[in-house]
């Protein structure tokens, strides 16, 4: 079911319950101030007749003459004089009805039957009450009773009216009919009303749920454009964050499989040159007959395709082990770790006819000392590769703005700005046949970053083609 439909629903509900209360309510506080009203009305016009009656009898009691005889033609004159034609008049002497107007009952003045239909419950006086009602359903009437108590020659005179008063009740069954209609009238105008609303707050929701459709449908791209200063809008503008936030997430997954789709593929590629290369001058030596220098050169070659795959290998244990397990951070004096990676490195380089100029501050850093040393050693590799034979290489360090400041500075080939946004990236070379021929596979730069993130470190890289490269790599110190 629909949200606009319950809430029309659970308003009508609550109007129906509201109005239905209401009206009864209303209705039943009418009706029992009629009645009330009718009770002192019939209450004093009893209080009249018994007056009247009484003063008449104490004329006929004066003239000492018989009270059962002269009773009924005197309540007759008073029931005449006193009493509207709508009510009627019933006496009660000594227990016995001795007196009923025309039209109660019997249709005479004078009731020989004892057993008159009054109920007996209407003479039950308690000891401070002398005047009692009672109100009761006869046929399809109602009727109103007022009775009196008074005693004469120490015989009981009970002077009883009856009031018709079925047309309250006629009244009150209209007032509930009229009033039926009139609810009816009033929660149909209040559903169409409510549905109307409903409609316009809904639409909203209804925008933002087709969104949230096209979006669980892929795509991605997709925003809401509710703005409204409600919950709504709120909602609008926090499903939009969240489609922002999945949008991007969904983008670095399937960056990252490219990646990993690029490396399988790079590292196949990486991997069949040198097997091929091997392979060949294996079956080379194998089945043809080679000079000795020939034979010689194959072997190196082989060598040194062989090692290189060794180096693939150990770099690719070392990326995706440094990506799972965790890292010795430690002090580390800095002057230690750099004589570390020159007496490592120094051979390579006076090798290639490159020099390599030092500075370092002393400080104690916090890092991983092993892991450091392959960072540094894989700059100065990547230097050493950039440059050629008669240049130099600075290798400094010093403590800037509370970090120890590496920096490792060439004056080789370069990198362009386009080849530097990669450089990280696992398997890129900036110069394919140079590196192939030093014995690298792309890996180096890669192991650096991930090193680096390890130790919450930045590198800084600034490069231009023909004049060099500038790396800084910014490590925390023990204070």
């Amino acid at each position: 079911m629909k949200f606009r439909y319950k809430v029309i629903i659970i308003n009508i509900i609550l109007l129906s319950l509201t109005l239905g209360i209401v009206g009864y309510l209303l209705m039943e506080r009418s009706y029992n101030l009629a009645i009330n009203s009718e009770i002192k009305s019939a209450v004093t016009e009893n209080n009249l007749v018994q007056s009247s009656i009484e003063y008449s009898l104490l004329d006929v009691i004066n003239r000492k003459q018989v009270i059962n005889t002269m009773l009924p033609s005197i309540c007759d004159q008073v029931y005449s004089g006193m009493v509207s034609g709508e009510e009627a008049l019933l006496i009660r002497y000594a227990d016995k009805y001795i007196y009923v107007s025309e039209g109660a009952f019997s249709g005479n003045h004078v009731v020989s039957d004892p057993d008159v239909a009054v109920p007996e419950e209407l003479f039950k006086f308690s000891d401070e009450t002398r005047k009692n009602y009672l109100i009761k359903e006869e046929a399809e009437n109602i009727f109103l009773y007022v009775t009196s108590f008074s005693s004469i020659n120490e015989k009981n005179l009970n002077i009883i009216t009856r009031r018709d008063i079925t047309e309250l009740k006629s009244l009150l069954d209209k007032s509930i009919t009229d009033y039926r209609r009139i609810t009816i009238i009033i929660i149909s105008s209040a559903a169409l009303l409510l549905y109307i609303f409903s409609r316009l707050l809904t639409r909203p929701l209804e925008k933002l749920s087709d969104t949230t459709d096209s979006f669980a449908e892929g795509d991605y791209s997709v925003r809401s454009s509710i703005k409204t200063g409600d919950e709504v809008g709120h909602l609008s503008n926090r499903f939009n964050s969240m489609a922002d936030s999945v949008e991007a997430r969904v983008e670095e997954l399937n960056d990252m499989i490219h990646r990993r789709e690029q490396f399988v593929a790079d590292f196949t590629h990486e991997i069949k040159t040198p097997m091929t290369s091997i392979i060949g001058y294996a079956d080379t030596l194998r089945s043809v007959d080679l000079s000795r220098e020939e034979q010689q050169d194959a072997l190196n070659y082989i060598f040194s395709e062989g090692k290189r795959l060794e180096s693939m290998s150990m770099k690719l244990f070392d990326l995706l082990y440094l990506k799972d397990h965790p890292i010795d951070i430690r002090q580390i004096p800095a002057n230690v770790l750099a004589n570390s990676i020159i007496t490592s490195i120094t051979p390579l380089l006076e090798k290639s006819g490159i020099k390599l100029e030092t500075d370092f501050e002393p400080a104690i850093l916090m890092g991983d000392p092993e892991l450091l040393k392959t960072v540094f050693i894989n700059l100065l590799d990547n230097a050493r590769k950039a440059s050629k034979s008669g240049d130099s290489i600075e290798f400094t360090g010093k403590v800037v703005d509370g970090l120890y400041e590496f920096t490792v500075q060439d004056h080789g080939i370069g990198i362009s700005e386009e080849n530097q946004k990669k450089i990280f990236d696992e398997f890129f070379m900036v110069d394919k046949s140079r590196t192939r021929a030093a014995g690298g596979a792309g890996l180096g730069m890669s192991l650096v970053s991930i090193i680096l993130k390890r130790h919450d470190a930045d590198l800084n890289l600034t490069s231009k083609q023909g004049e060099g490269t500038r790396i800084t790599v910014k490590l925390r110190i023990e204070e």
